[in-house]
């Protein structure tokens, strides 16, 4: 009788286990494809023209979900990451596709948070010129654990409510690949 019953609260624990691991990352790892972001906040960013194109207010800070768009395309880099300054120029002319296209400009927005980056080197990175999306910095990486701490550059995609539509590590070679992804996720 106390094996059957114990037998029957491990089934339940299980089960409930397996319904939370569908929502949320286990801890320390990336999100993946459908999972839920966790609840973290970005410094705004100081630029205006950055605020309004995001859709933001002149709060100081403020969560993806304040994003005025159906799809963030969010990107996780780092300033000394040799990989995510190859991804840059590819990701720059995404942009301006995404802008020019009318059935996603508006729906999609870019942003990119440069992890552990301190202001001299996001404004150093952003007088460079390969972002021509917004960027904000992570200094104290508080985002940056929050999400598990993903190597870079790491890409998501994220609708309004934090839920990942798609995950990527490393460069996004197949621009043309990407935005066919891009257009059916984000319709």
């Amino acid at each position: 009788m106390i094996q059957a019953l114990l037998r029957g609260t491990l089934v339940a624990v299980c089960l409930f286990m397996a319904e939370g691991g569908a929502s949320s990352s286990p801890a320390g790892e990336p999100p993946r494809e459908g999972d839920v972001l966790p609840d973290f906040t970005l410094v705004s960013p100081e630029s205006p023209e950055d605020r309004t194109a995001l859709g933001l207010s002149d709060a100081a800070t403020f969560k993806l979900g304040d994003v005025d768009a159906s799809c963030l395309l969010f990107e996780v880099i780092g300033v000394y990451c040799p990989e995510c300054h190859k991804q840059a120029p590819l990701f720059g002319k995404l942009h301006a596709r995404l802008a020019k296209d009318q059935n996603l400009s508006g729906r999609v927005k870019m942003l990119a948070m440069a992890a552990g980056a301190t202001t001299k080197e996001l404004e150093y990175l952003l007088k460079r010129g390969e972002y021509p999306f917004c960027v904000v910095n992570d200094p104290e990486y508080v985002a940056h654990k929050a999400l598990g701490e993903p190597k870079t550059p790491f890409t998501m995609i994220v609708d309004r409510q934090g839920r990942v539509l798609f995950v990527h590590l490393g460069v996004i070679t197949d621009m043309g690949g990407f935005f066919r992804t891009i257009e059916n996720l984000c319709r």
